[in-house]
C-alpha cells in the first residue's frame, strides 16, 4: 500500500475531528452543536485540500471531507454510547 499525500492527509483530518470532538463536547459547547463543528471542520478541510492541489473537483473536495468529519464524530458518539 503506497502512503500518499491525500491519505496522510485524511488521517490529520480524523484525528483533529476526533480530538475536537472530544474536547468541546459538553466542556465548550453543548453536545448537540458537535455535527455542526465537524460540518465546519469537513468544510475547512475541504479547501485546504482544494488550496493543495489534493483534489481538482470541488464538490468531490466537499463530499469526501464532510464523509470523514461525520464519520469520526459518529464513530466517536457511539463509542461512548456503547460505553455507557
Amino acid at each position: 500500500m503506497e502512503i500518499t499525500l491525500d491519505l496522510i492527509f485524511m488521517l490529520v483530518q480524523a484525528v483533529l475531528t476526533g480530538i475536537l470532538g472530544a474536547f468541546m463536547k459538553d466542556n465548550v459547547i453543548p453536545a448537540r452543536f458537535v455535527p455542526i463543528q465537524n460540518i465546519v471542520i469537513g468544510i475547512v478541510s475541504a479547501f485546504i485540500a482544494i488550496y493543495f492541489g489534493l483534489f481538482n473537483n470541488i464538490p468531490t473536495a466537499i463530499f469526501i471531507c464532510l464523509a470523514v468529519s461525520l464519520g469520526v464524530g459518529g464513530g466517536y458518539d457511539a463509542i461512548q454510547t456503547k460505553n455507557k
